[in-house]
């Protein structure tokens, strides 16, 4: 816009859905949508629109895609118990079997730290929530979101902020996005490798099995 151009209302130069007013010298954070709505007021130029938390929540899966290389399942420990149990004759004790057995400390840990780690993406979105309120974003995205995973809640998030801080605000979401998928390739190469050592297991309990 020039300084020629009258004050007015006159499609948002950040967001194609709003129109904002023109005073004649400069853009005002006077917004509304085009159907007439009132929209979310822009944030002042320079406002700490990212912060600690939202880091976090992005970063969080990171955690969980190193864990899962401590899980180990003796499946062949499994098979054996269940191959003892069955050849047992009834005479003399019972031949011990403990279908937990076959889960290592690993998965066990892994357990209990996704469930804190699920806990703590709430109380995080909660709290990045409640910042944005203060630093003036108005309906900012709902933390209940997070229920459904970090990467829900972050790009939501990145979204709306972006609406109000324009160029800013989807840093998050493509961090969110790229340790998704590094998550998902870590996992991914574990489930091959584990497989395959799986597979091994099994190979030598066959082995071991008395032939007819």
């Amino acid at each position: 816009m020039s300084n020629t151009t009258p004050p007015g209302w006159y499609p948002d130069p950040w967001n194609s859905s709003a129109q904002r007013f023109w005073d004649g010298g400069q853009w005002t954070d006077h917004v509304a949508a085009r159907n007439g709505a009132a929209e979310r007021p822009r944030l002042a130029d320079g406002a700490p629109i990212y912060g600690l938390l939202i880091w976090l929540i992005a970063a969080l899966p990171v955690i969980s895609g190193v864990l899962v290389w401590f899980i180990r399942i003796d499946f062949a420990g499994y098979i054996d118990q269940l191959r003892r149990l069955e050849s047992w004759d009834g005479t003399g004790p019972m031949p011990a079997f403990d279908p937990f057995s076959m889960f290592g400390p690993g998965y066990w840990v892994n357990m209990v730290v996704s469930i804190v780690l699920y806990a703590a993406l709430i109380v995080l979105a909660a709290l990045d929530r409640r910042r944005l309120l203060a630093l003036g974003v108005e309906r900012p995205f709902h933390w209940a979101w997070a229920f459904l995973g970090s990467i829900v809640y972050v790009i939501g998030r990145s979204v709306i902020v972006r609406r109000v801080a324009a160029p800013r605000g989807l840093a998050p979401m493509w961090v969110a996005i790229g340790v998704t998928v590094a998550v998902i390739i870590s996992s991914v190469v574990w489930s091959a490798i584990y497989s395959a050592q799986m597979l091994n297991q099994l190979g030598d309990l066959v082995n071991t099995l008395p032939t007819t």
